[in-house]
């Protein structure tokens, strides 16, 4: 089904997520590659963080960065923050703190079971895990799709 055709469909009885669903699947047919960019998006989307958090757009660049780069643990406080922080003309330790507050909600939100769906069977999916546990995670995750 094409976008155009999803606008003669805007009932109160679609949902959010099928409309979403269906622009998925069009926007996967039309790009055989998605951006890991867009990957990032998905897993954040699929996992109920929403964009409205700072914590989403700081959380997204530290994984895309983990991603592209290939930065230790050890770096992670003295590297990735403060180069978002950088950018986004804010502080360091603001960025940390945004960021867990995006997965506290993260986790707040969602059951183990829901948890380990999208991001697989690990022991993360149990606790709330700190910054760098979940960010080199979820880098590693979509590495591993590539």
């Amino acid at each position: 089904m094409k976008i155009s055709e999803l606008t003669g469909l805007l009932r109160e009885d679609i949902q959010f997520e099928d409309l979403y669903r269906l622009y998925r699947d069009e926007e996967e047919e039309r790009n055989a590659e998605i951006t890991p960019e867009k990957k990032v998006a998905r897993l954040l989307y699929e996992l109920t963080l929403s964009p409205s958090y700072k914590g989403y757009k700081y959380l997204k660049e530290a994984i895309l960065m983990l991603c592209d780069e290939d930065i230790s643990y050890n770096s992670f406080t003295k590297n990735i923050y403060p180069l978002i922080a950088e950018k986004h003309n804010t502080t360091a330790q603001n960025i940390e703190k945004n960021i867990r507050f995006a997965i506290r909600k993260i986790y707040d939100s969602n059951t183990p079971e829901e948890l380990e769906k999208y991001l697989g069977k690990t022991s993360i999916i149990y606790t709330n895990p700190s910054n760098v546990k979940f960010i080199t995670y979820c880098a590693e995750k979509l590495r591993l799709e590539r």
